[in-house]
């Protein structure tokens, strides 16, 4: 009977689905794994110790994924996650994987089988036309088959109907090194309060130069203006605070005063683990972000900056800073739950009965006074309501072997099911000739 498993984590854009991919993988020691994932990431997902294959780019991804999913001694695809087929150009779609092994795919955003209408909303108005190639203005995903399980890893994905919530983690998270010997890697000292906050993939996309992926004077621009907001509002805490910035050039700390700033580049799992759990606050503009799912499960306090409903402050920073962030990136205050596509009323399934979404402390994105009491409420506080809303949430779920062994005996029921009745009269032939499985 075919053991392997195979995850195809496609993105070239966003981690986070990879991410997932490789946890889930990682709990599987009792079966051969495969991972397929992008040129970009392959490093990232081979120093998680699998046995990792490079989708090609363009035209030849179609005829390789549909080459390796074929394979005799497959048991299983499972695709992280599927509405990567049309938010990305990964160059195949859910039909090149439909005569292979069975298929299992992750729905980490609760978009359901139905083709689902999405808005890039940075798409609309702030960025050239140039950038529609990566970014058009309204995407729609591709519809999955009502034979293939969809799985809803959780941290992050709720109840929303049509498909079966996993435990994600399974009790394998936790770190390796404590808090002190983390910030002493890095350069930081223990003393000082370490808030941390990532740039995405496609945010940065967002602001380079087209077709190169190269930073330019606005990419600069943007993220110089991104990391002066950030300083201001660490400033007004009263601390002597340190900000780990992800997906920037890396640097030491830019200075010893009451907010210096420190860019890592990227990070393997082990060690993005042992950082978030060591510092003392993790921003991010990504409601369904599962790096600050994994910081909350850790106990590590968490705010989302969200603007899903305008607010601002008008002090003479603020005011200043939005004057500049316009000429860099117009219309970039559009309502958004995930920077920089929006996605409001996209994630109301996945918002429907989750109780970490719930729990977890959001501040308006461009209110310094809103950020700063929220911020220092959750640094300060010992209450942990993101944490204690997961921990409940995950004792009612299963595993990952139990979720896709469950699963894989419903795809070969619905396979039996659905077989032709050797006793059963065809069409166009004799009733005494038994009908044969090609």
């Amino acid at each position: 009977m075919a053991e392997r498993l195979m995850f195809i984590a496609p993105g070239s854009h966003s981690i986070g689905e990879l991410a997932n991919a490789v946890v889930m993988a990682r709990q599987l020691a009792d079966r051969p794994v495969t991972l397929l994932t992008s040129p970009r990431f392959a490093g990232y997902a081979r120093g998680s110790g699998l046995d990792v294959q490079e989708i090609p780019r363009g035209r030849r991804a179609a005829p390789f994924v549909r080459q390796q999913s074929a394979a005799p001694d497959l048991a299983a695809v499972i695709l992280a996650d599927h509405h990567l087929t049309s938010l990305e150009r990964i160059g195949f779609t859910i039909a090149d994987l439909a005569d292979g092994a069975p298929l299992i795919c992750l729905d980490s955003l609760c978009l359901g089988r139905a083709g689902s209408r999405l808005e890039l909303a940075v798409a609309q108005h702030s960025i050239g036309p140039e950038l529609h190639h990566w970014f058009p203005p309204e995407v729609r995903t591709e519809p999955v088959p009502d034979q293939i399980p969809l799985l809803r890893p959780v941290p992050v994905a709720g109840d929303a109907p049509g498909g079966v919530a996993f435990d994600l983690y399974g009790g394998t998270l936790r770190p390796a090194r404590g808090r002190d010997a983390v910030l002493a890697s890095l350069g930081i000292d223990a003393g000082r309060t370490v808030v941390m906050t990532a740039v995405s993939g496609w945010a940065s996309r967002a602001t380079t130069r087209a077709h190169l992926g190269a930073p330019d004077r606005d990419h600069d621009a943007y993220a110089g203006l991104r990391t002066q907001w950030l300083v201001e509002l660490c400033g007004r805490l009263g601390r002597r605070v340190t900000i780990v910035s992800l997906g920037g050039a890396q640097t030491g700390p830019r200075d010893a005063g009451p907010v210096e700033v420190v860019n890592l580049g990227g990070l393997g799992m082990q060690n993005f683990t042992d950082l978030v759990a060591a510092v003392d606050l993790y921003l991010c503009d990504n409601l369904t972000s599962g790096a600050m799912a994994r910081a909350a499960l850790l106990g590590t306090p968490v705010v989302a900056l969200t603007n899903e409903h305008g607010i601002r402050d008008h002090s003479a920073f603020v005011d200043d800073w939005v004057t500049r962030m316009e000429r860099v990136l117009p219309h970039f205050d559009f309502r958004y739950l995930v920077n920089p596509f929006g996605w409001v009323r996209e994630l109301e399934p996945l918002r429907a009965g989750n109780p970490y979404l719930d729990a977890l402390p959001q501040a308006p994105a461009y209110s310094l006074d809103r950020q700063e009491e929220i911020c220092r409420e959750a640094i300060e506080s010992p209450r942990r309501p993101a944490r204690d809303a997961l921990i409940g949430r995950l004792s009612e779920l299963p595993t990952v072997a139990q979720v896709l062994d469950s699963a894989l005996d419903g795809v070969l029921d619905r396979a039996i099911n659905d077989a032709p009745d050797p006793a059963r009269p065809v069409a166009g032939r004799q009733s005494s000739s038994p009908t044969r499985k090609e």
